[in-house]
């Protein structure tokens, strides 16, 4: 049985599936591990360290998916990739399924079995396994390094003989995993943070982290069976909109993480909103690659709106690969080890168990 990693093509992308750690419980469990030439350098693990762990180097792209049993990555292939897939070759990663549901019918037609592990019911058992919420934790955080490093204010109270500097103003939107790190982080500090979600349940958790909620007055609740939040009314956006454009007003740092999977994600500062914003704030929008939460915003891009800057960014996390790659190759390696049969030495995905059947997309030739 063969595991095998290759290097990311997706632009900026400089995670790997498979750190050394891993690689030495994968050879436990009786499986070959064969990893592309290079694949966690803009990680920090050198292909030393995996041979080390006793990992096969692969020299390219195509002879590590050569003979293959199980492909272990952070995105799904992409179609230059397509030709290296073959029948019966499982595929692990993160699909974006909901958001390129065309992709299943090319891994369908080439005979591929594919989880997309984003598709993991939110249950106890599979926290260990989430690739969402690990990335996202990291996400949150780097979101808040970011703008900190582009804001001209300080971020503490300081008390000096020469004045107080007063502390700055955090605004997160949307309080996920993502939204919570950042206000931990935001808080942690020095900052006052508030924050503003379409779940009023999630009130508790952002006070528990030292934030302010924001309350929109409404009896209505956005949140579907599987936790995450959903589409709002009209009349809950216009509410919402003049709860955070009253904050803008006296914020320094704004953090949005409103996504709705599947769909477009919602905006929630518009261009009027953002004129209200003291000059020399920055604004993260880790929602630019599904249309954004913020008016200008462009995925990979850092523009600039009447003295507002404003970063577009949904895949921070790849600007902390090491860490962010030990935690997503963590979640591969929970998600797959309970599959290994030590009595056939293979790993067989028993899709009576609902962790399987509702991340698997495709199977012989079919959609799923």
């Amino acid at each position: 049985m063969i595991i095998s990693i290759v290097k990311e093509i997706r632009p900026g992308e400089t995670r790997v599936a498979a750190t050394p750690d891993t690689v030495i419980k994968m050879l436990a469990l009786g499986a070959e591990v064969h990893i592309e030439q290079g694949a966690g350098q803009a990680s920090g693990f050198s292909d030393e360290a995996y041979q080390k762990a006793g990992a096969k180097i692969m020299p390219d792209a195509a002879g590590t998916y050569q003979g293959t049993d199980i492909v272990l990555k952070i995105w799904a292939p992409q179609p230059s990739e397509d030709k290296y897939l073959k029948k019966d070759m499982t595929i692990i990663a993160n699909f974006q399924i909901l958001n390129q549901p065309e992709r299943k019918k090319a891994f369908a037609q080439l005979g591929t079995q594919c989880f997309a592990l984003e598709l993991l019911p939110r249950i106890s058992r599979a926290q260990s396994m989430d690739i969402l919420s690990s990335q996202s934790n990291l996400a949150g955080y780097k979101a808040v390094l970011e703008a900190v490093n582009l804001s001209p204010k300080a971020v503490p109270l300081m008390m000096t003989a020469a004045g107080t500097v007063s502390p700055a103003k955090v605004l997160v939107l949307g309080a996920g995993v993502a939204g919570l790190q950042a206000i931990a982080t935001a808080k942690r500090l020095g900052a006052q943070v508030f924050a503003s979600d379409v779940r009023p349940e999630v009130k508790e958790q952002v006070e528990s982290l030292g934030g302010r909620f924001v309350e929109v007055e409404s009896n209505e609740t956005f949140e579907n069976t599987g936790g995450y939040a959903k589409e709002t009314t009209a009349d809950y956006q216009k509410k919402q909109q003049a709860a955070i454009a009253a904050q803008l007003q006296k914020t320094d740092i704004v953090i949005t993480t409103a996504q709705i999977p599947g769909k477009k994600a919602p905006l929630l500062i518009n261009e009027e909103m953002l004129r209200q914003m003291p000059s020399g704030g920055v604004v993260v929008d880790m929602a630019a690659e599904s249309g954004g939460n913020v008016f200008g915003s462009h995925e990979g891009a850092t523009t600039e709106f009447n003295g507002i800057k404003i970063i577009g960014n949904s895949n921070l996390a790849a600007q902390i690969p090491h860490s962010a790659s030990k935690l997503y190759a963590n979640n591969l390696y929970n998600f797959l080890a309970p599959m290994y049969q030590k009595e056939t030495k293979q790993f067989v995905f028993n899709f009576a168990d609902e962790l399987v059947a509702k991340t698997c997309i495709c199977k012989e030739g079919e959609i799923r």
